[in-house]
């Protein structure tokens, strides 16, 4: 398990001037606030002790002997590890050249000598925030980074070491469901319990995997013009063993013409997802129905059922992404609740609406409006 650490120690301020009495007074302001104190005389040991220290603010006397502030801040802000590390000049300049080669060479703030005390411990302490800040910032990310890396794999491994397992179980009572003639057997009806059951697990994991790409920013849209017929024919296909369970009778009356300009993966896992829910919520011998047709380069489809219908109450949370909406289907089929909140998220990323009507006792209609064809 990661844990993330965002204690924070005792900062380190390093002193750089060539003038011990200016030293003195800088590290006995300093002291009295409990910071540690690194100090050095000149520009190379500063770069020196840098590097041994890994102070968490410097302030840099800019007139110094071989080495000035400037070339000493240059050289320390060229190496990545410093690019957070704040550097304050104590200068005696203030004309306004200075001033910007002094910002120029990495610098965040500067003091002007003769220095005042409240000034000095004002600016140390808003950098020294500034940076802790960073700080907590960077490790955080990193943290999210690796909680990120985690989830990518663990959704990689659902996608590859289960998925592939599960679709060969499927087939397989999918197979010993047809072969089997005898309905009343009990051995025939437990294959078609786990095969249900096998579905609605598949169905969880393909809406898991759309809904962790699409959340991750890693969803591929790829609009192409498709003929609704073939999508639906497809859907059907995958749908077919719990439409017989149920004795559901499927039912297409798309235009052989229609056409909608979307992505063909997402809107197969939408219909999918919305016939699923009609068969999940139709009692056996029901009927669903898709339509779908053209008007002023709008295609409109509709996923209607016989089924049981939404309550007024409950109409408002189905499409809704902030609500987590489930019940049990008329045979006592579970849900996640995340199929409807894919199907909406999916529509809306090929610049379509998805909306529901339905009535008590009577059924429900899903429309989903989408443009017709490429422009």
């Amino acid at each position: 398990m990661m844990h993330l650490n965002l204690q924070e120690e005792t900062p380190t301020i390093l002193i750089v001037d060539d003038n011990p009495n200016n030293i003195k007074i800088v590290a006995l302001i300093l002291r009295s606030l409990k910071y540690k104190i690194v100090i050095a005389t000149n520009g190379e040991q500063a770069i020196d002790l840098v590097e041994q220290t890994r102070p968490d603010l410097i302030l840099l006397d800019v007139m110094m002997p071989k080495m000035d502030g400037f070339e000493a801040c240059s050289i320390i802000k060229s190496k990545e590890e410093n690019a957070n590390t704040p550097i304050i000049f104590i200068t005696a300049l203030n004309d306004t050249e200075s001033l910007v080669k002094g910002f120029k060479a990495g610098g965040v703030d500067y003091i002007t000598k003769p220095f005042n005390k409240d000034e000095l411990i004002s600016r140390v302490k808003t950098h020294l925030e500034l940076k802790q800040t960073r700080d907590r910032l960077e490790k955080t990310t990193q943290h999210l980074s690796e909680l990120n890396a985690l989830k990518d794999k663990m959704f990689s491994v659902i996608g590859h070491d289960l998925r592939s397992p599960l679709s060969s179980v499927k087939m397989t009572l999918e197979f010993l469901s047809k072969m089997a003639n005898k309905k009343d057997d009990p051995i025939v009806e437990n294959i078609n319990i786990m095969l249900k059951t096998t579905d609605e697990v598949f169905g969880l994991l393909e809406n898991l995997l759309g809904w962790a790409k699409s959340q991750s920013g890693n969803l591929s849209i790829n609009k192409e013009e498709l003929l609704i017929s073939e999508v639906v024919n497809s859907v059907y296909l995958l749908n077919k063993g719990n439409l017989e369970l149920k004795e559901i009778s499927f039912q297409s009356e798309v235009n052989e013409n229609a056409k909608v300009f979307a992505d063909l993966s997402t809107i197969k896992v939408v219909l999918r997802n919305l016939v699923s829910n009609a068969i999940k919520f139709t009692p056996e011998n029901g009927t669903i129905t898709i339509s779908a047709n053209e008007n002023d380069r709008k295609t409109v489809i509709t996923v209607a059922d016989s089924g049981i219908g939404i309550s007024e109450e409950d109409l408002p949370k189905i499409l809704n992404p902030n609500t987590h909406h489930t019940t049990y289907g008329t045979n006592r089929e579970a849900g996640s609740g995340l199929g409807l909140t894919l199907c909406k998220d999916f529509v809306e990323k090929n610049d379509g609406t998805i909306w529901v009507e339905s009535e008590q006792g009577k059924g429900s209609t899903f429309f989903i409006e989408m443009q017709a064809g490429e422009n």
